[in-house]
């Protein structure tokens, strides 16, 4: 449990002093009087107005009565009655005495003692606001020094209303500022009703970061049991600091984690984590490790770099509860080092990857590969653009990734790929783009695997040399405006962009092409002789001139695409009768016409089988404010494992601040239930208090095996005191807008 200090800032005794130091000197007076003063040499100027003012030489004393204001800054107190001793600096404030200071802050009081030399004081009967959250009472606030303060008889709550919803009433609490505060014989109330007695607390002052506990984390699993979570927060320096955490889990035993975070300029931040399990429930050990580092060097050079590290036993898959992690088949690291000028950039890039699938082993490395890109520059040849690209990579890979073994093997491959364009103008809304470009590869050896069981052997060196042409032909654009019947309304404009592209890369060696191990798309270039037509329509739309968004925003875009292989019509490809030169027509949709529905499609359709191949969607509806649906589907085809998955989101604001998400994730190839995640989250009116019930029942797979997990987690918010949870960070599968 996490309890904000009571943060007392009685700033009147500080008003009155530079008061009297400025050497006011009132006389007698039965009308509303002001008496400004200057400040000393570097401070404001103190003012006091009252209806009658008094200075008695003879006893040292200063009075004023009815309606008196003291103002220094942005700082006042109001009170019918103030006399202060201009010998001793002691003096009193009575009746409606009312304090205010910066930041909101304000106390009200029955009366006030204070010694404007010695910056000391009481209140008595005190109710206020302390900045712009906490809400205090107090039979009496006693200031001891310009930081040190203690109170008797005190509550504190963040919530208003003459019952707050909650409460904490301490017998005796002495507050530090900026540091901490202790209390004792503390009761925790809700409405008014004692909930938890806390005899001795003590709380870290949050103004500053500091070093303490957080606040303990509760969770509930069918698989895990109970679970309780510590953490310690260490405030190393300003620009470092670190949380070390232990997780007691009932079923599998005691998980550490470490969390430590440097940033000792604003371009340069590092984040290191570590998590450690010896798990009692599967006897395995899982651990992960991610850190992350972002650098600006000398030179204009940057550096980006992540390490992804986990154990051969799936960690995410068994603890994250986040989908893409659980549900991620690889980890990944990576290192970047680069620079970009305006027409050409460098890059050196290291990356390696490992699966966490239990039924594939694949290893894949790049150490490294070094890119020198040239972005098209103008020549002096006909208005001609060059660019040019050249790699350097040295791949690392397991030869049999369904292997238990790693079978290891390194590649060598140079790239170099240099091209010419030259943009015609054929008219004003036409333009006609030749390009044409050579690649030559290098290979430092060659790798031939046979079948299982898997035998690698290893051949010489060899090369690729390949020429590859194409022509993009744009235009015409159309376009229409239509504007609306309102003189002041908005503007729409319709636009369609056709493209027209051919492309051509001879038929290389046939072995030469045998020879080569595909990784990636430079290894997987193929002969090509094709034409490609492309359909674009944008709807724009045009806010109103004296609105301030009347810039213009694209409402939807639509793409429609299909290629025509011509070495398919003569039967280069494979020879039979059934030719098929047409690939499948592709739509691509995009759209958000209004701030309440969104949708986003792709779909692929075969011409031939007049069926759809691949279908993605991702729609959502706000039907009303307080409701709102989401749909996603998404279909992946991959040769190990074709899969497609469905995500639906249920959303409802319900009166008096309670919300209601329910979310549930279906594997449609195997017509399963992957998960649901219902969540249930109220926050009271004067938002000072919520809870979450969060409901998760899920399968969790491990290997071969699958188990079904029902989790609780429970989360309280008392705001400006922390948060009593068992869902800290975690975003679970609703999506939102």
């Amino acid at each position: 449990m996490i309890i904000k200090p009571i943060i007392l800032k009685i700033s009147a005794f500080s008003f009155l002093l530079l008061l009297l130091a400025a050497g006011i000197f009132l006389q007698e007076s039965h009308a509303q009087a002001e008496a400004p003063t200057s400040a000393q040499k570097g401070q404001e100027s103190v003012n006091l107005t009252a209806d009658r003012m008094l200075h008695l030489v003879e006893k040292d004393l200063v009075k004023a009565e009815g309606h008196v204001v003291v103002t220094y800054g942005a700082r006042t107190v109001k009170a019918d009655e103030i006399i202060v001793n201009t010998e001793t600096g002691k003096g009193q404030a009575k009746g409606n005495v009312i304090m205010t200071a910066e930041q909101g802050t304000e106390f009200q009081a029955e009366k006030a003692q204070f010694n404007i030399k010695a910056e000391k004081g009481r209140m008595f009967k005190v109710a206020g606001k302390l900045g712009d959250l906490y809400y205090i009472t107090g039979e009496e606030v006693t200031k001891l020094s310009e930081n040190h303060y203690t109170a008797q008889k005190s509550t504190l709550t963040t919530c208003t209303g003459e019952i707050p919803d909650w409460q904490i009433d301490v017998a005796d609490v002495d507050v530090i500022l900026d540091d901490r505060a202790w209390f004792a014989g503390g009761v925790f109330r809700i409405r008014d009703i004692p909930i938890l007695y806390i005899p001795v607390g003590y709380v870290p002052i949050l103004t500053k970061r500091k070093s303490g506990f957080l606040a303990p984390r509760v969770s509930s699993s069918s698989v895990e049991g109970e679970s309780v979570s510590m953490t310690y927060f260490w405030a190393i320096n300003q620009w470092s600091d670190a949380t070390l955490g232990i997780d007691y889990i009932e079923r599998r035993g005691v998980r550490s984690r470490t969390e430590f975070r440097f940033a000792p300029s604003k371009t340069t931040y590092s984040q290191v984590n570590f998590i450690f399990l010896d798990d009692d429930l599967t006897q395995n050990t899982f651990w992960k490790l991610d850190a992350v580092h972002r650098q600006h060097l000398p030179l204009g050079f940057k550096l980006n770099a992540k390490l992804d590290q986990t154990s051969k036993d799936n960690f995410n898959q068994t603890f994250r509860n986040q989908t893409e992690l659980r549900t991620r088949r690889s980890s990944d690291s990576y290192a970047s080092f680069f620079r970009k000028w305006d027409n050409h950039s460098f890059d050196v890039l290291t990356r390696f990857r490992e699966s966490e699938q239990f039924t594939f082993d694949e290893t894949f490395g790049i150490l490294p590969t070094v890119t020198y890109k040239t972005q098209p520059l103008k020549t002096g040849f006909l208005s001609s653009y060059f660019d040019q690209e050249f790699s350097y990579t040295q791949f690392l890979f397991d030869a049999d990734a369904t292997g238990a073994t790693d079978q290891t093997e390194t590649i060598q491959r140079f790239d170099f790929h240099p091209s010419l364009s030259l943009p015609i103008d054929i008219a004003p809304w036409l333009q006609l783009t030749p390009r044409v470009g050579f690649r030559g590869t290098f290979y430092n050896k060659e790798i031939i695997a046979s079948p299982a069981p898997v035998m690698v052997t290893e051949g010489g060196s060899f090369s690729r040399e390949l020429l590859d042409v194409n022509v993009l032909l744009e235009g015409p654009k159309f376009n229409r405006i239509f504007s609306s019947d309102d003189p002041e309304g908005s503007s729409f404009k319709h636009v369609i962009e056709p493209r027209l592209q051919y492309d051509y890369i001879p038929d290389m060696d046939r072995n030469d092409r045998d020879r080569i191990r595909l990784i990636d798309n430079i290894d997987a270039i193929n002969d090509i002789h094709q034409f490609s037509f492309f359909l674009v329509q944008r709807l724009l739309r045009k806010g109103p001139a004296n609105e301030n968004d009347a810039e213009v925003r694209q409402l939807a875009r639509l793409e429609i695409s299909q290629s025509y292989d011509l070495d398919e019509t003569r039967g280069l490809v494979i020879p039979r009768s059934d030719r098929r030169p047409f690939a499948p027509l592709r739509f691509d949709l995009d759209s958000q016409l209004t701030e309440r529905f969104f949708l986003n499609t792709d779909f692929t359709y075969n011409y031939y089988s007049g069926a759809l191949e691949t279908w993605n969607i991702d729609t959502g509806i706000k039907l009303a404010k307080w409701l709102m649906l989401i749909f996603e589907r998404r279909e992946r085809d991959d040769p190990t494992a074709n899969s497609a998955s469905i995500l639906g989101t249920l959303d409802i604001t319900l009166p008096k601040g309670w919300n209601a998400k329910y979310s549930v994730r279906f594997d449609e190839f195997n017509n399963a239930v992957l998960e649901h995640n219902a969540r249930l989250t109220y926050n009271d009116k004067c938002m000072c208090w919520g809870f979450t019930i969060d409901y998760i029942d899920r399968n969790i797979f491990s290997g071969f095996d699958k188990t079904n997990e029902t989790r609780i987690l429970f989360s309280i918010s008392l705001r400006g005191l922390g948060n009593f949870q068992g869902s800290r960070g975690e975003s679970f599968i609703h999506r939102t807008f």
